[in-house]
């Protein structure tokens, strides 16, 4: 191997490592820009939402209404609540599952406004806190990080 290969090698091995780190730096910034929006940021949550979907995401939510089974929803990772506001007026049986409690108190606070009772619940997927029979269907209409955890 010549010098100038064993260069130009060791420039592709740099530029693959400076690509990881990229991507990698990319991951965490996307996370933390993840978990200040909800968290500290949550009252940003419906503008932002609005903004990136073009005004669309209520109506995309809505979508997921006729592939639910039963009457008996839990939604997880709720946000605002404002499909468990949706559900409980088409007269499911609705309860909520948040990690965030920002985003708990975004939801109580406009299930306060709609006059509509649902239960909500502090808590992580991964450790459900209800009975394994007591749920018909479970509804996230968000791919959070969970989704693709092989131990949730």
């Amino acid at each position: 191997m010549t010098g100038v290969d064993r260069n130009n090698r060791d420039n592709v091995r740099r530029n693959l490592q400076d690509a990881g780190f990229l991507r990698r730096s990319w991951y965490r910034l996307l996370r933390f820009g993840f978990r200040l929006l909800y968290n500290e940021m949550a009252w940003t949550y419906d503008l932002v939402s609005w903004l990136v979907s073009l005004g669309q995401w209520r109506e995309w939510q809505l979508t997921a209404i006729p592939y639910l089974k039963g009457g008996r929803i839990l939604e997880v990772a709720h946000g605002p609540g404002h499909l468990l506001i949706e559900l409980s007026r088409r007269g499911y049986d609705v309860f909520g599952l948040e990690l965030s409690a920002y985003m708990g108190r975004q939801a109580r606070r406009n299930l306060n406004r709609s006059e509509k009772s649902v239960p909500l619940t502090r808590g992580d997927v991964r450790a459900l806190p209800y009975a394994s029979e007591s749920i018909e269907s479970v509804l996230s209409t968000f791919p959070a990080e969970f989704i693709v955890d092989s131990s949730a």
